[in-house]
């Protein structure tokens, strides 16, 4: 198989301000006469998308690159014994710990029964609409049972960083490890 070269004949800035140029032309519904604005546009996340878990560990749950709409999830489990709530807090970025990444939001699930840390089961689903809007879901389930412990919360995020890491050091500083999850490494 014989491979193109790339094509290099325009300015990397440029081709990023027509790409855009297009895209709200696109958008907007702006007809050309002569065709050229049929274009199927496709958007991807920019950033991995996942939870804190496993520690101050990120785990991705929509890797970097996936086309929009999309909907993944994971599975997680307490962290300690009789953990009664979790904190789900969600982050966007490629690194490996949440102090490298963006915080996105955060929310607090109640009514985990009380159990041994493991036992629980804590479904994430985080969902991108065409919109590029997220929501966070989260849903707790006991083994054996096929439905949600208490209903199934879902989130709209919105930012509520300002870009410095205060709020993620408030709420390090406000709950520690003590709502923390732990991966499921297990097929859904």
């Amino acid at each position: 198989m014989q491979k193109e070269e790339l094509y290099k004949g325009m300015n990397p800035l440029e081709a990023a301000v027509s790409g855009a140029a297009l895209e709200g032309a696109v958008a907007s519904g702006l007809s050309d006469p002569f065709g050229s604005l049929d274009l199927l546009t496709i958007q991807v996340t920019p950033l991995a998308i996942g939870i804190r878990a496993d520690g101050n560990n990120f785990v991705p749950i929509i890797p970097r690159s996936t086309t929009m709409p999309a909907q993944k999830d994971l599975i997680f489990t307490t962290a300690h014994d009789n953990q009664a709530e979790a904190l789900i807090i969600v982050y966007e970025g490629e690194g490996k710990k949440v102090e490298e990444n963006h915080l996105l939001g955060y929310f607090k699930i109640t009514g985990i029964p009380l159990a041994p840390k493991g036992v629980p089961e804590i479904r994430v689903i985080l969902d991108i609409d065409a919109s590029s809007v997220l929501r966070v879901l989260a849903g707790v389930l006991m083994p054996g049972s096929h439905q949600p412990v208490n209903p199934v919360m879902g989130v709209r995020m919105p930012t509520v960083d300002d870009g410095h890491g205060w709020c993620a050091e408030a709420l390090n500083r406000a709950y520690g490890s003590t709502l923390d999850l732990v991966t499921v490494h297990k097929k859904i």
